[in-house]
């Protein structure tokens, strides 16, 4: 069988695009400087005269401001030459520009020593202002009051060192900052969050001052398109940033859209040292290169410690960082600081990659995102992350939510904090080592992990093809400031993980080291081994029991058997008729394929390969019909009202329209013409949500017999066809969907899609589940039940929607329940319910759903387990105890309420551990924290209570204690 396309290996759909993409992130070239033909002008604030030419050594020019009086003089390829020893107690504003190829260069002479400027406190040291073709080199400058160093601690001053800005003149190109030393910059240092009141009476953060500071600035509308502020080329390098009580990099600006970002953005061989806020942040740019920076120690001169990150991009499009160092990121205040290591932030798009950087010891973890990235993925591989913690925010090591790929790193940690991850279904771990020699908390079940290594830890259930050697790293723990330090996280030659490792597509082609990849079978982890001799070139057998579980209309969901050793292959699953690569998938034997045309034949084969990247022969074919679908869009609703059209990319057909929040007078109504009877899913699709859009927008799907009513949150991201449920339909006209604008914000409506269920009856569901609307129930209070089937495909069905005769039961007389599902709290207590109904003459019954009714605040005593949930036998070294307890506020106030453990021994406490949460008036929590104990477990005990943080901490529960 002939395919088109050569192998590739791809990784599932998650990464296969997104990883291609990263093959071609544009990495800026090092751009040198122009021999100067120009005049050289030289400047020596001791023996100069502004009366002398100061075109010679010696008849120097004496002031700054002398230089930038005279911009008009200066022609490019010019240089200004600082004398070395100077010293300038004035800022300096750069009044003249080079040309393309041909830059001004301001620099020293005279000797090694870098010439002084002071800026004494003015709102910079070194001022460019649409000014472009410069070189600023070799230069120290600080900024702060001479008169009162320290006067930034009692009222806020905006300083920079280098402040670079541009307004409404076009791009400003060729801007390089090369060799300075800035320190001592006295400027604000308040979070970004928060504005505070200058003594310029303006209302000011961190974001407007830093060491370095670049705007593009616009603020009249109707710009002309070439003179959009924004620039071309900015190279800042070799510069030592140290002692700043405020940011130290900080790249932003104000555009229109992605033709405007800050382009060939290079921030290279910086060193950052005791800052006042974040190290180096890189907003609106395309594709900007940050490499081979150390970041010590960042925020530690910082006034509120809030909401600080080493290293991170906002508004871009696309990033690279690469040998990058940050360590000892600090924090004040856990309850409001990020003091992570790097962070992928709000309004960022495309692909980000982080590769080769080493983190350590920072107070908030190694990575976070804000969740908001657009159209791309960001990976993170080849990377070392040591002793980092989890005292941010969200004491979360990687605070994930954004599609997230980590792949061949190794994450350490030996000072008993472990590593906590997201529970985010849309990361992915592949190849990493996750080393905790103290023990970790459970990984969390909605990450993806795939052949990674678990060193001194349980690892995650959900994983495949966990390893849990021993890495036999030559020396781990024993990186120090400095990423030459790390060399202890080599393998040692007899390690089980050479060769165990998956090969990977789209690789960067090097390791840590820049040891080429790869040298026989994959290693897992940093290090690729040039003196490996495993090697695997046998290919796997063909995949077996191809076929197709379940269907839509552009969706066929396909299985089979591949595996080695009990460890499922990729796989890709090409198209029959013309050998297209379809999609892939990550060591399993189920793949999705999608794009695919309505009620249409197709073929299918499956080719699988193994860790190293052998193909199998293809899978015999398979034919697959898609179901058929009727599709309504917003142009063929009939509408009640004014509804306005709008356009978007995320919308079906590029359009939809939307009103004004109302009283339910005015209404949009989507009626399909259906072929035949039977069952439907309804979908509905709707552009990218805004803020001001409804979080209840009321969709009544109209069926035979019947009609439910879903309230949908449009404020979320759109662009994909997304569920009611399940209903009955006659052919014909006689049912529909209508949407009214009773809501709390602007109402969207797009398209509705009813996909015919050839195969979905109620004969063939085998679970039901009762559910209530909440936990608790007020007296004499009333709420819903709903009971919910479910096929052997996962397919549901609202058995009292569709009419089905539905019994209910209950062990308590603290409520009654209606035959429709309706029950009534009539006294205090609780009661467990169940549902049951007769399918195919027998009883499907549900699950136990509990209802508690009347006030009061329950907090039952908290469970202590092990890491499994199984009960705790004994304490082990370093082993997990994990403790939990369902926390019910039946009161008409909100509660604070903190679960904490704490290890004692005879010399009294050893460690503890908490978790805060708020609970509001009739909801429940469940309230769970995990303890790593200690080493010496001998004499240990475990004390757990529940706190209400009121009222001097009294305890909510009595205090559990292990062993009694």
């Amino acid at each position: 069988m002939r395919r088109k396309l050569p192998y590739r290996a791809k990784l599932a759909m998650l990464l296969a695009v997104s990883l291609l993409l990263l093959t071609v992130v544009a990495i800026p070239p090092i751009r040198m400087a122009s021999a100067a033909t120009g005049t050289v002008y030289y400047v020596d604030s001791e023996a100069g005269s502004n009366s002398n030419s100061g075109t010679s050594v010696n008849a120097p020019w004496k002031t700054l401001k002398h230089v930038s009086d005279r911009g008009s003089r200066f022609q490019p390829g010019d240089q200004i030459l600082l004398k070395s020893g100077s010293i300038w107690n004035e800022a300096f504003k750069i009044s003249f520009s080079g040309a393309e190829g041909s830059p001004i260069t301001i620099g020293k002479y005279g000797g090694e020593t870098k010439p002084v400027i002071n800026g004494g406190g003015a709102r910079y040291g070194v001022l460019m202002e649409n000014r472009q073709h410069i070189t600023l080199q070799d230069i120290e400058i600080t900024n702060f009051n001479p008169l009162d160093y320290d006067d930034y601690k009692s009222a806020y001053y905006r300083r920079s060192g280098v402040w670079i800005r541009a307004f409404h003149n076009g791009p400003m190109s060729n801007i390089s900052l090369l060799r300075l030393d800035i320190h001592d910059v006295t400027g604000i240092s308040v979070t970004g969050a928060t504005s505070v009141l200058n003594t310029d009476g303006e209302w000011v953060s961190k974001n407007n001052n830093a060491a370095i500071l670049v705007n593009g600035w616009e603020w009249e509308e109707n710009v002309p398109a070439d003179k959009h502020a924004f620039y071309k080329n900015l190279l800042i390098e070799d510069c030592s940033i140290y002692d700043i009580r405020t940011m130290g990099i900080n790249i932003d600006g104000k555009v229109p859209s992605f033709d405007y970002y800050h382009q060939n953005v290079v921030i290279r061989n910086n060193t950052f040292n005791k800052t006042g806020s974040d190290a180096i942040v890189v907003g609106v740019s395309n594709n900007p290169l940050v490499e081979h920076n150390s970041a010590y120690d960042v925020g530690i001169n910082s006034v509120d410690g809030k909401w600080i990150a080493g290293m991170w991009v906002w508004k871009t499009l696309g990033a690279t960082f690469q040998n990058n160092e940050v360590a000892r990121v600090h924090y004040k205040n856990s309850s409001d600081t990020d003091s992570n290591a790097f962070d992928v932030d709000i309004l960022a798009q495309g692909n980000h990659l982080f590769q080769y950087n080493y983190s350590h010891d920072n107070t908030g973890g190694f990575t976070m995102d804000m969740g908001q990235l657009k159209n791309g993925t960001t990976v993170f591989r080849y990377n070392i992350s040591q002793n980092d913690q989890h005292n941010g925010f969200r004491g979360v090591t990687m605070n994930i939510k954004d599609p997230t790929v980590f792949y061949n790193n190794v994450f350490y940690n030996d000072n008993d904090d472990g590593f906590i991850l997201s529970d985010n279904p849309d990361s992915t771990f592949i190849n990493n080592i996750f080393y905790t020699s103290k023990g970790n908390a459970p990984y969390p079940a909605g990450p993806k992990f795939y052949n990674n290594n678990f060193f001194g830890s349980a690892p995650p259930v959900q994983g495949v093809n966990n390893l849990t050697y021993d890495p036999l790293f030559v020396n781990p723990g024993t990186g120090v400031d400095g990423i030459a330090s790390v060399e202890g996280y080599k393998l040692k030659p007899n390690s089980p993980l050479i060769g165990k490792g998956r090969a990977m597509p789209v690789n960067g082609g090097k390791d840590f080291w820049g040891n080429a990849l790869y040298t026989g079978a994959p290693d897992i982890g940093v290090f690729e081994d040039p003196a490996s001799t495993i090697s695997d070139t046998v290919a796997p057998n063909k995949p077996i029991e191809l076929a197709a579980i379940d269907r839509t209309d552009t969706t066929v969901n396909l299985t089979w058997s591949a595996s080695e050793n009990g460890v499922p292959l990729d796989a890709d699953i090409y198209d029959a008729a013309d050998d297209t690569l379809l999609s892939s998938v990550i060591m399993s034997g189920n793949g999705t394929v999608t794009g695919l045309a309505p009620d249409t034949a197709y073929s299918f084969y499956v080719v699988a390969r193994d860790l190293a990247g052998n193909e199998s022969a293809p899978s015999d074919p398979i034919t697959v019909k898609t179901s058929s679908a009727v599709i309504v869009d917003n142009a063929d609703a009939v509408k009640t009202g004014n509804w306005t059209n709008q356009t978007g990319n995320t919308a079906y057909n590029g359009d939809f329209v939307t009103i004004p929040k109302g009283t339910g007078a005015n209404t949009i109504t989507w009626t399909p013409n259906l072929l035949q009877d039977g069952y439907y899913s309804v979908y509905y699709q709707l552009p990218d949500g805004t803020a001001g859009r409804a979080r209840n927008a009321s969709f009544t799907v109209n069926f035979d017999g019947g009609s439910k009513t879903y309230a949908v949150n449009e404020t979320v991201p759109g662009g994909q066809w997304l569920p009611f449920g399940i209903h009955y339909f006659k052919a014909g006209t006689g049912g529909n969907v209508q949407l009214s604008d009773k809501a709390d914000g602007e109402v969207a409506a797009d398209a509705v899609k009813f996909l015919w269920e050839e195969d979905f009856s109620p004969e063939n569901l085998t679970n039901i589940v009762l559910t209530a609307d909440r936990l608790q129930l007020r007296l004499g209070h009333t709420m819903g039940l709903s009971v919910t089937g479910t096929d052997s495909k996962g397919k549901a069905l609202d058995l009292m929607a569709a009419g089905l005769e539905v019994e209910f039961a209950s062990d308590s007389a603290a409520i009654t329940v209606s035959e429709d599902g309706v029950i009534t709290g009539v006294s205090q207590g609780s009661a467990n319910l169940t549902a049951s109904v007769f399918i195919n003459g027998q009883r499907l019954t549900s699950n136990s759903s509990e209802v508690i009714v009347g006030p009061g605040f329950i907090v039952p005593a908290p469970a202590i387990t092990d890491v499994n949930g199984n009960a705790l036998g004994s304490f082990t070294p370093y082993g997990v105890v994990h403790a939990s307890t369902r926390v019910i506020n039946s009161t008409d106030k909100q509660q604070t309420v903190t679960l904490i453990l704490a290890v004692f021994n005879e010399k009294g406490l050893v460690k503890s551990s908490l978790k805060d949460i708020i609970i509001k008036s009739y909801e429940y929590a469940v309230l769970t924290e995990n303890i790593i104990m200690p080493e010496d477990v001998n004499s240990a005990y475990l004390k757990v209570f529940v706190w209400d943080g009121k009222d001097g901490m009294h305890p909510l529960t009595a205090r559990t204690i292990y062993p009694e």
